[in-house]
């Protein structure tokens, strides 16, 4: 029976973390690990160096990395996004990347959720002054009901469908923009289809975005994007702080253009204590904690295990990110 290296790359942030490998996904596999802490760059590069599968935790994979890798077949992430890794070059060296997708997704729509209940009763800012000794209802005006306000999705995939069931039940009228969804998720979830961003922008009184990071979505949400939105209307982010021009919301909120926001992801991560938007009394900010929960991290180990093991078995894994590959793909050693 062969012998399969795998080996986990941590960043500095995230050594405390406990990603691991499940071992039940290896039953019956022979698998030697190596769990590195990349402090520095040559740690890695020295790391993967005859790994058959390179899981990843918050290390950065370049083209430099991915050169190194003599033996990888796949890259496993543990997490929902993989734009820490160039997966054009993955690809050009054959290697397949995986992520763990839907592993929080409830999670998340939890998150945007919340956001939006507290944005609508402007929690945050009756907490805040309640504590410094106000007490002044009348300053929280107006808030809207809720039942038969519209809220607005950018994106439709697993967390979109979750948030949607969510939003239903407080009686919000559900519109969503993704045009890669097929028609039957429409119907299933009682959500209605917006033919364009610019139509759903303007008709919203809460836009949630949840899309993945990459090219195509960089800053997809900008100063003009805004523009569009209702004065009264709230933006919520739980997905990447990338998708939208930081800048461009900062200068939309200072001249009161919008309502305010709910933001759980920045451009910059771990963000400055003095990002303007830290001092805004209308925003709801937290620490990129969308997809936490007692389950998620055993989950994000479960899944990202699982799609290591497949690719050790010679089998597609179920969530390959790049599945242009079939093209290049590297030879098992």
């Amino acid at each position: 029976m062969a012998t399969y290296h795998v080996t986990i790359l941590r960043s500095e942030a995230k050594k405390s973390l406990p990603y691991v490998l499940y071992d039940p996904a290896f039953e019956g596999l022979d698998v030697e690990v190596e769990s590195v802490t990349a402090e520095r760059p040559e740690d890695a590069l020295l790391a993967v160096n005859g790994a058959d599968v390179v899981m990843s935790a918050g290390v950065p994979v370049d083209a430099t990395l991915i050169a190194a890798m003599d033996c990888a077949q796949s890259i496993a992430i543990f997490g929902h996004g993989f734009e820490s890794v160039d997966v054009n070059a993955a690809t050009r060296a054959g290697i397949m990347v995986t992520n763990a997708a839907y592993i929080c997704n409830q999670e998340v729509a939890n998150h945007c959720a919340a956001m939006i209940l507290a944005l609508n009763r402007k929690l945050v800012q009756a907490d805040r002054a309640m504590r410094e000794g106000t007490w002044d209802r009348p300053s929280l005006r107006p808030i809207g009901q809720l039942d038969g306000e519209v809220a607005g999705l950018i994106g439709f995939g697993a967390i979109g469908r979750s948030l949607a069931r969510r939003l239903n039940a407080f009686g919000l009228s559900v519109h969503a923009y993704d045009p890669y969804t097929d028609e039957w998720a429409w119907r299933e979830y009682g959500v209605t289809r917006s033919s364009s961003l610019e139509k759903l922008l303007a008709l919203s009184d809460y836009v949630s975005i949840q899309v993945p990071f990459n090219d195509q979505t960089h800053h997809m949400i900008g100063e003009s994007q805004f523009r569009v939105m209702k004065k009264s209307a709230y933006f919520v982010n739980c997905c990447r702080g990338g998708v939208v021009d930081e800048a461009a919301l900062i200068k939309i909120l200072k001249q009161n253009l919008i309502a305010g926001a709910g933001l759980d992801v920045f451009e910059q991560e771990p963000t400055p204590p003095d990002n303007p938007l830290l001092k805004m009394d209308n925003v709801i900010a937290t620490p990129h904690a969308g997809g936490e929960s007692t389950a998620s991290g055993p989950d994000s180990n479960k899944v990202a295990s699982e799609q290591a093991a497949a690719v050790l078995r010679g089998q597609w894994p179920s969530r390959l990110v790049n599945p242009e590959v079939r093209l290049t793909l590297r030879k098992p050693r």
